[in-house]
């Protein structure tokens, strides 16, 4: 149960790139807050994280952000569009220092005659997010708010160095990526603070009973 409960909605990571990709690729490094792909824009490329964190978002016509994923090491990212061959349909931003390979078309072409094995591992990483967007639709639809927001925080201590507990996110930050409203965000974790599970500073959540929040994170996949 704990390792579908993972697979189906915690983001997969692959292994490092084949020497034969790498040296056909492209390598670039992105600085904090730098935008390496933009909404709207024709997706000319997809990237392999090799470090640092990328976050994707979608820009409403209201203004207000709603944030879809985060790309860690060993990920790819930008993949769907550019196989479609549509416009990005989300913006992709470094939140750190990120180093990146670049993919380009003729790259792809070059790769499937020196590696076409290679190929799979990006299937699997398209499926595998079809999968967890799947799960995470049925989350929305069946599951409580308490079990996705617990979810959605466990989601992010996996790729934090182990043993992390403290986590620099706002209420809005965690709202945009639950899908619902900051002062909902508020209400949980205030509950969560009485009964013992987090504790909370401005910008900062801390978790105190780590197996409280896997509890709550596991009840909607029995």
């Amino acid at each position: 149960m704990q390792h579908a409960f993972h697979e189906a909605f915690f983001p997969r990571r692959f292994g490092p790139l084949p020497p034969e990709v790498s040296q056909l690729v492209k390598l670039k490094m992105f600085g904090k807050g730098s935008i390496i792909v933009q909404q709207g824009e024709p997706a000319q490329h997809f990237y392999y994280v090799h470090s640092g964190q990328v976050k994707a978002s979608i820009l409403r016509h209201d203004g207000t952000e709603k944030v879809v994923a985060f790309a860690e090491p060993g990920q790819f990212f930008a993949d769907v569009p550019f196989f479609q061959q549509v416009n990005h349909w989300y913006t992709c931003e470094a939140m750190e220092s990120t180093q990146v390979s670049e993919f380009s078309q003729a790259m792809m072409e070059m790769i499937m005659r020196a590696r076409p094995d290679f190929v799979l591992t990006l299937m699997q990483s398209m499926a595998h997010k079809v999968w967890m967007l799947s799960n995470q639709m049925m989350s929305l639809t069946f599951d409580p708010f308490e079990v996705r927001l617990a979810r959605i925080l466990l989601e992010i201590l996996r790729w934090r160095p182990k043993g992390t507990r403290s986590l620099s996110i706002t209420h809005q930050e965690l709202s945009s990526l639950v899908g619902t409203s900051r002062v909902m965000v508020t209400r949980v974790l205030n509950e969560w603070r009485e009964r013992g599970i987090v504790q909370m500073r401005k910008g900062e959540v801390c978790i105190i009973d780590m197996p409280a929040l896997e509890r709550t994170a596991e009840l909607g996949a029995e």
